[in-house]
């Protein structure tokens, strides 16, 4: 019993050391001291932009963006698995952003395979296309002497 415990204890610090806790208690309208104040720190990094907002980024994962010294929004990085399957798994990632309106952040897309790990932009059209103009029916041409062919074992 002890046992269970105690690894039930491991599983939650492990849980709760990746998360950086009181970001999901931060909301709009919240000034730079409070935001400052929940997080328990100020942020990691700061990018500032020409409209006069700024994003505050507490790790790579969580951020703000503030105007004016007031909270206007918060972005998480989020994953979603598009496919799953034994052999390959494709996984999209939107990482946090916290640009003005009409910035765009970084998207990326990871295949995880038995040979390896690739990461950058799939186009799953684009990958369909190849695979189809890569595998080639093979016709065996007919016998010399009007005999039957036969297609040799694989």
């Amino acid at each position: 019993m002890r046992r269970d415990t105690l690894l039930s204890a491991l599983l939650v610090l492990a849980a709760t050391g990746c998360a950086t806790p009181g970001f999901e208690k931060l909301y709009p309208g919240m000034t730079a001291a409070q935001v400052a104040d929940t997080m328990g720190k100020g942020p990691a990094r700061a990018q500032e932009f020409t409209d006069g907002s700024s994003a505050w980024y507490f790790d790579e994962d969580h951020c703000v963006l503030m105007r004016d010294h007031v909270l206007v929004a918060k972005s998480t990085t989020e994953t979603r698995t598009e496919l799953h399957t034994p052999v390959a798994s494709l996984k999209s990632q939107s990482k946090a952003w916290c640009g003005p309106p009409g910035s765009d952040g970084k998207h990326e897309q990871r295949l995880e395979t038995p040979f390896g790990t690739f990461k950058g932009t799939v186009d799953p059209a684009a990958v369909t296309e190849q695979v189809r103009n890569s595998v080639r029916v093979q016709q065996v041409p007919p016998a010399a002497d009007g005999g039957q062919a036969l297609e040799p074992a694989p």
